[in-house]
């Protein structure tokens, strides 16, 4: 019966997203938000909950298409010619380029998102009047919900600034409606406050719950809560959008707060080889993970993109490795790229990126496989290309299968160690201890070890390390926004922390001063249309 419960609401999930995607939006029953239609009982409650969690699972892509695209790893093939070290056309090569325009701006009706902030809309509005439910009950499910509107907002806020505030589920009478969904933009201060207001409202009803709740990392806790608290805390000190002034130690402060409940709990620790992070046979043991969403063939729900950076087996078996060996398929490491992918390669990082890369550095032969097309050839522009392994998933005997099984990590203890050496250096603090248990779990007993220096480098420092620890997790391009050069400009402004497409060409920085309006995304012409009420973002024509 309880599974029955879980299935209803997960079917009432489905049903939402048919009614908050489809072209009229006025179709659902009347009765069919009634609180007597479904909110009945504990177990359909629990249910819906679960829904919410997966709706964070299917939206996973977010973190690649408005975190990674943008942040200046990815390349064009690496001598502009836009395809493959095996000959295929890449994806996105516009946008990884920086050129964005209103019909170029890759997302239409934001992505999406607001699909899932209507979700998590309709449990806000219903819990609190679940008289069945106990007073502990509430306060968990309020304070996972109030986390993951926050969560959604703070993604839609880093790339567009101002958006629609939609606090509601959007009825009248009952149904779903296009008018009532069409809303202006916000200021950015009204959204950063909204964002604020609901972090605080989770840390809230979890302090109010009395624990936790830290069972998984696949179901949000009051450690996610102080994770994304840190985060936008962080952001809101530094970054300054619209009429939303970046607000200074004040709020590093808060952050630094939130980051040491994460740290001084003993409930995480960085595993002590790097693959184990992310690999498949290792989910069980993987104290790293503070929020994942988990991939899996049970569910048959596997990380998106990660298959556009494996090679088919028919290009595979036609170049060779870094060391001019002819490439085989094996099955000798089921959790490599070696086995019988099917992906195509639409994506490649810089040859000058993997450059970066120490020897020593354990991350990069985790991270990469690098190959090239020719062997007769010197291993760069054309003839380089680097396949992920850090995220290929696990390849099947038995079932002759490889499987794109990794978690997806949204938060994890490296990055709370790291956001907290860039907050310490901030604030005129020594951000070393944390750079250097990161390097020593890089390299090993003989690591490299960090010795404070003046700010700037410092936060260079940082950044190169959370550069080679986060790739394909969506970090960057929000880091390069949020840590600051010596001028207190952002990063993305600094010719010196960018990998060029060619390596050895000085090619500046990933954004000019003179465009500096492309921090914030572009609004689609499509989405413009179909709301006559949105405007578009400031600086694009």
């Amino acid at each position: 019966m309880k599974n029955l419960h879980k299935i209803s609401g997960l079917l009432l999930m489905g049903l939402l997203t048919m009614f908050t995607s489809c072209e009229s939006l006025d179709q659902a029953p009347e009765d069919f938000f009634a609180s007597g239609n479904f909110w009945k009982d504990q177990p359909q409650v629990s249910g819906y909950m679960t829904g919410l969690h997966r709706y964070l699972r299917s939206s996973y892509g977010i973190h690649f298409t408005m975190g990674e695209l943008r942040g200046g790893l990815l390349g064009d093939g690496d001598d502009g010619s836009g395809v493959s070290v095996f000959g295929e056309s890449m994806y996105n090569q516009t946008i990884i380029k920086q050129d964005l325009r209103a019909d170029n701006a890759l997302f239409n009706n934001w992505n999406g998102l607001y699909g899932e902030i209507v979700r998590v809309n309709l449990a806000l509005q219903q819990i609190p009047e679940c008289t069945f439910l106990t007073d502990a009950q509430k306060n968990l499910y309020l304070a996972q919900a109030y986390g993951m509107r926050a969560y959604y907002y703070f993604f839609l806020y880093r790339t567009w600034g101002g958006v629609p505030l939609v606090t509601d589920v959007a009825i009248t009478k009952g149904k779903i409606s296009a008018a009532a969904l069409s809303r202006p933009r916000a200021s950015a201060a009204e959204v950063m406050k909204l964002i604020k207001d609901d972090i605080k409202a989770s840390e809230e009803k979890f302090n109010a719950l009395g624990n936790d709740a830290f069972t998984s990392p696949y179901e949000w806790s009051a450690y996610a809560t102080c994770m994304l608290k840190a985060n936008i805390y962080a952001w809101a000190a530094k970054v300054s959008t619209g009429n939303c002034k970046a607000t200074g130690n004040a709020d590093l402060q808060t952050a630094k707060a939130a980051l040491g409940k994460v740290i001084d709990s003993g409930k995480f620790k960085l595993m002590p080889a790097f693959y184990q992070a992310f690999r498949t046979d290792c989910k069980q043991k993987n104290k790293e993970n503070i929020l994942a969403v988990s991939f899996n063939t049970t569910d048959k729900a596997y990380m998106p993109n990660a298959s556009y950076l494996c090679a088919q087996a028919n290009f595979f078996t036609a170049a060779f490795d870094s060391e001019g060996n002819a490439l085989t398929l094996s099955n000798n490491d089921p959790f490599g790229t070696s086995t019988l992918i099917n992906g195509i390669v639409r994506y490649q990082y810089k040859e000058s990126f993997w450059r970066s890369f120490d020897k020593g550095d354990s991350r990069r032969d985790a991270t990469f496989f690098a190959v090239m097309g020719s062997k007769k050839d010197p291993m760069t522009g054309a003839n380089f290309g680097s396949l992920l392994k850090k995220f290929a998933g696990h390849y099947d005997v038995a079932e002759g299968t490889h499987y794109f099984d990794c978690d997806g990590p949204i938060f994890r203890y490296a990055e709370a160690l790291l956001l907290m050496a860039e907050i310490e250096n901030d604030l005129g603090n020594d951000p070393s201890p944390y750079i250097n248990q990161i390097r020593e779990r890089a390299y090993g007993s003989g690591y490299p070890t960090y010795t404070r220096q003046d700010k700037y480098k410092n936060t260079k420092a940082i950044l190169a390390e959370a550069d080679k620890e986060f790739v394909f997790e969506g970090k960057r391009w929000f880091n390069l926004l949020r840590m600051h050069d010596a001028n207190g400009r952002a990063l993305v402004f600094d010719g010196t922390v960018n990998y060029p497409f060619i390596p050895g060409k000085d090619e500046g920085a990933l954004l000019r001063e003179t465009e500096s309006y492309k921090v914030l995304w572009p609004v689609s012409v499509r989405t413009m249309t179909n709301d006559p009420a949105v405007l578009q973002t400031e600086g694009y024509k």
